[in-house]
């Protein structure tokens, strides 16, 4: 495909950080724009699997902390019905999220599908203070190996911005670049980092966890030869 041709299906404000990085030189900006795809690619993947994580030792923390007996809601819905951990001072917004996904369900609600159905900006939520507290001041348990002095607010920054990437990623942003336009793999290593962290404080083995499928670092090595 030629270039031009490229440039009016992509759109040409699409592609000027990739020109203003590459120097106008269409052979890099071809190899620079597929590039951040398959990186882009690589940390979907990594966040796919790190958000299944994350909210299964939600899941399982809770239900220990809020279990389901005498016929009771399980704790997702639990938490909305009066007296439930959610309908506290500042949950409102989680309240709304559970009970629309619980309404868009319908007949086919499990406790299982209501909780993949729930975004990671759901789950970074309930370390919030407010979320945080309501829920008894305990999910930091599910990060057994953080280290001292680590409290729910660096928990939260840290969620905020794998969520922030998650994003991006997903509206097709590019992840190649740093300050002024320049090619840098930076941010997307600065986040992974964090996604790593965060594993690693959940006591997973993370090398067993990726195996086959974390691309990140080998597309990031990629992009900075470009």
């Amino acid at each position: 495909m030629k270039y031009n041709e490229f440039e009016q299906l992509i759109s040409p404000a699409r592609l000027a950080k990739y020109k203003a990085a590459c120097a106008n030189n269409n052979k890099r900006i071809f190899k620079l724009y597929r590039a951040n795809i398959r990186l882009s690619g690589a940390v979907l993947a990594v966040l796919g699997m790190f958000e299944v994580v994350l909210r299964n030792k939600i899941d399982v923390h809770y239900k220990a902390q809020f279990p389901a007996i005498s016929g009771a809601h399980e704790w997702l819905l639990g938490a909305t019905l009066p007296g439930g951990f959610l309908t506290n001072p500042g949950c409102h917004n989680s309240s709304i999220k559970i009970n629309q996904s619980y309404t868009d369900l319908g007949i086919h609600y499990t406790h299982d599908r209501l909780l993949a159905s729930l975004s990671l900006g759901f789950w970074k939520y309930l370390f919030k203070g407010n979320q945080y507290m309501a829920g008894g001041n305990t999910l930091l348990k599910i990060f057994p190996n953080k280290p001292p002095h680590t409290n729910q607010s660096i928990v939260f920054t840290k969620l905020n911005r794998i969520n922030d990437l998650r994003n991006r990623v997903a509206h097709h942003e590019p992840i190649c670049f740093g300050p002024g336009n320049t090619i840098s793999t930076t941010y997307i290593r600065t986040h992974y980092k964090e996604i790593i962290d965060l594993l690693y404080w959940m006591n997973i083995n993370v090398e067993q966890l990726f195996i086959a499928i974390d691309g990140v670092i080998k597309e990031s090595d990629s992009i900075d030869k470009i």
